[in-house]
């Protein structure tokens, strides 16, 4: 195994120093992990296993859908639209709890405030 290691490394220092890793996308920026603070830590890696291969478990697919209706909520134009992203947000949120998850998900990234603000017409949304 040492010397697959130093192989790899040898290859990967080898690219380095002729720049093949300098225009990659997302160069320079911080990388976009996904929050699995609601996953039990001795859960997170099967979790993350299962989501690349296409498969999330039903209380992280409902979390993702209620960020998706969520973000429709606020972006709705009419009464209609609104009242009824808001009740599915309520419904996906009920699931959620029953699942044994928080949705405080849902608060932490300030969306609640700009829903609220938009859903009482107040401006600057």
């Amino acid at each position: 195994m040492m010397f697959l290691d130093s192989l790899v490394e040898r290859h990967i220092q080898t690219a380095q120093q002729q720049g093949q890793f300098d225009d990659l996308p997302g160069a320079g920026k911080p990388l976009v992990l996904d929050d699995d603070s609601q996953v039990p830590e001795n859960l997170r890696m099967a979790y993350r296993i299962l989501k690349m291969s296409g498969f999330l478990p039903d209380a992280l697919q409902l979390r993702q859908e209620a960020l998706t209706v969520q973000s429709l909520l606020i972006n709705a134009t009419d009464a209609d639209e609104q009242f009824t992203h808001n009740a599915h947000l309520e419904v996906l949120k009920l699931k959620i709890a029953q699942a044994g998850f928080s949705t405080q998900f849902l608060e932490e990234v300030g969306y609640g405030e700009v829903v609220k603000d938009k859903l009482l017409g107040k401006n600057g949304v």
